[in-house]
């Protein structure tokens, strides 16, 4: 498997946020949608895992997150099984940085015996 992580800085962030540029991981059997969610909250910036998906899913996911900034750095690591209902989308793990932070995500799910990276900005579909 490749992997691959996010590194987001303020100034790539806010081009991502402000562009809404969008990833995302589909697999071969479903139109599996997943990634991560962000959004400004007085000063904080919300990072949040996301899997949606057309049909019931269950697996594992890990949500691990790197924070740098001026106040110092943090490790935060979450990670468990999870279900989807069909139709549906569910938060998988979510943290609450500064927003000047420069952060590494690293959001993976297995599900299927497949393993997906989800670790680039959420795709939302209209």
């Amino acid at each position: 498997m490749v992997h691959s992580t996010l590194r987001i800085g303020l100034l790539a962030f806010g081009s991502l946020a402000l562009a809404g540029a969008a990833a995302h991981a589909t697999s071969n059997d479903a139109d599996l949608n997943c990634g991560i969610s962000t959004q400004t909250e007085r000063g904080l910036l919300a990072i949040e895992g996301i899997v949606e998906s057309p049909t019931a899913l269950s697996g594992e996911y890990r949500f691990a997150l790197k924070s740098q900034g001026a106040g110092g750095s943090s490790n935060i690591s979450q990670g468990g099984q999870f279900s989807v209902a069909p139709g549906t989308s569910v938060s998988l793990g979510k943290v609450m940085v500064n927003a000047r932070a420069s952060i590494d995500v690293d959001f993976t799910i297995s599900a299927d015996g497949k393993r997906l990276d989800c670790s680039a900005p959420l795709l939302t579909h209209t």
